[in-house]
């Protein structure tokens, strides 16, 4: 138990400078501290591949950047709801499913994979590098990011141990600072409502996480983290209303979720691509999320890593229309719809009733235009749709094995629309809350979201 929580205070340790340059308030800083530590071990394992070298002497100068950049941005206005009673609504609420989290750690992809990896890590360059080059682990996917598995690196060097329950709190801290996250950002998109909706509604929209299999964000996967964080910062982007400071917070986050796996690629292109399309020639900060994820795609290349759906796939027959690979487009919606297809098709009613009957009820609440999130999750899900066309795997096993987890982020998404149409519905033409007292009151610098145009 001692091991478990002293990795967990390492977690939080290692990213409270950054979060704090981020957030500027020290109780949201400790809300997101668990993935900005993620990220910071993230940043010394890409280092320590690049240049070899044990974890930790790439930790530490990394480590001392973030608490000079901490130090550099300590005066600059703090986001908003981020005090100590919004940091408690937004994660105590979350606490009960997470209970879980003390039941054995044995789950096989979590081992086989994430925790694999995070041992390799721990044995410095030379020894990451050739196992993730190595033909033999090709089972244990090299290529997935490392975001979820450095943190878990980190605890275990610094501790000198090797134990998976301290592994398992490390990733579970993980997963609810970024569930946590998406339910604050969506209590600064939806403030100007009534408090009594709009944290509900937040609230609501992080129970999400548990859909459509209620063990995946306990169980040591990446994926639960990675819909949320993705979403929190594209309901940042989308929906908030814009000010000086928002942008690097949402920025960082969706670049996170691009380090967390594979899906996260698709999610961060989808975003720059609507975010493109929105904001035209203001839209270059949006692909920088693209860019993280391109570099740790360039770096397992570089080591030998193959994606084995890419590598052993069915593209060629895709392409020239081969009955088998389309024959299996029916049975792939049909698994889809199976997880995910009721929140989809409520979350969709309400959002056209919403644009039907709520636009200028919605603009009054400054809420971003409820189209572009749906136009990223069209997107994400082509991209899922796509890899399942043509992966080489039975199509039946494959979809068994890991349509529970890919759905998350549909339904995060989704949930995310439905609780700014319900704030929306519900708060009328109401006086604004105490968001305007949190928020900067000075002309905002210039920034991607602050220029955006005004929601439709």
């Amino acid at each position: 138990m001692i091991t478990t929580v002293l990795a967990v205070l390492i977690l939080v340790v290692a990213g409270l400078p950054l979060a704090y340059a981020l957030t500027r308030a020290v109780p949201l800083a400790l809300v997101l501290a668990p993935i900005a530590g993620a990220a910071v071990a993230t940043a010394a394992v890409l280092l320590m591949l690049a240049f070899t070298g044990p974890l930790m002497v790439w930790f530490v100068p990394v480590y001392l950047l973030t608490g000079v950049l901490a130090w550099r941005l300590r005066d600059r206005p703090r986001l908003p709801s981020s005090g100590w009673r919004d940091a408690a609504l937004t994660t105590l609420p979350l606490v009960p499913p997470m209970l879980r989290l003390g039941s054995e750690p044995v789950t096989w992809d979590t081992h086989l994979i994430w925790w694999l990896h995070a041992g390799y890590f721990t044995q410095g360059g030379d020894f990451a590098r050739s196992a993730i080059g190595n033909p033999v682990l090709t089972f244990s996917h090299p290529d997935y990011p490392p975001l979820a598995s450095a943190p878990v690196a980190l605890a275990w060097q610094v501790l000198d141990i090797r134990d998976f329950y301290p592994a398992a709190f490390v990733t579970g801290f993980l997963t609810l600072s970024a569930i946590a996250m998406l339910v604050h950002a969506v209590r600064v998109a939806t403030a100007r409502g009534h408090a009594l909706l709009s944290w509900p509604a937040a609230i609501a929209t992080g129970y999400a996480a548990w859909t459509p299999l209620w063990i995946i964000p306990t169980a040591g996967f990446s994926d639960a983290m990675c819909a949320c964080a993705f979403a929190a910062g594209a309901v940042l982007l989308f929906f908030a209303r814009p000010f000086a400071g928002l942008l690097p917070l949402a920025l960082f986050l969706a670049s996170s979720a691009a380090l967390m796996k594979n899906e996260g690629l698709s999610l961060v292109v989808a975003l720059a691509l609507v975010g493109t399309v929105k904001l035209r020639r203001r839209a270059g900060p949006l692909w920088i999320p693209v860019g993280v994820a391109a570099v740790w795609s360039v770096t397992a290349r570089l080591l030998g890593a193959e994606t084995d759906v890419l590598a052993g796939g069915r593209f060629n027959a895709l392409l020239h229309g081969d009955a088998d690979t389309l024959g299996r487009l029916p049975t792939i919606l049909g698994f889809m719809a199976g997880r995910v297809g009721w929140i989809v098709l409520l979350t969709v009613a309400a959002a056209l009733l919403g644009h039907l009957f709520l636009r200028r009820a919605r603009a009054d609440l400054d809420l971003g235009a409820d189209g572009w999130l749906w136009a990223v999750t069209a997107i994400h899900t082509a991209g899922l749709v796509f890899i399942y066309l043509i992966t080489p795997y039975d199509i039946h096993w494959h979809l068994s094995t890991s349509i529970d987890r890919v759905m998350i982020a549909m339904a995060v998404l989704s949930c995310a629309s439905a609780a700014c149409w319900g704030v929306t519905a519900l708060s009328g033409l109401s006086a604004p809350t105490a968001y305007t007292s949190t928020a900067p009151s000075t002309a905002p610098a210039a920034s991607m979201t602050h220029s955006a145009p005004p929601p439709g």
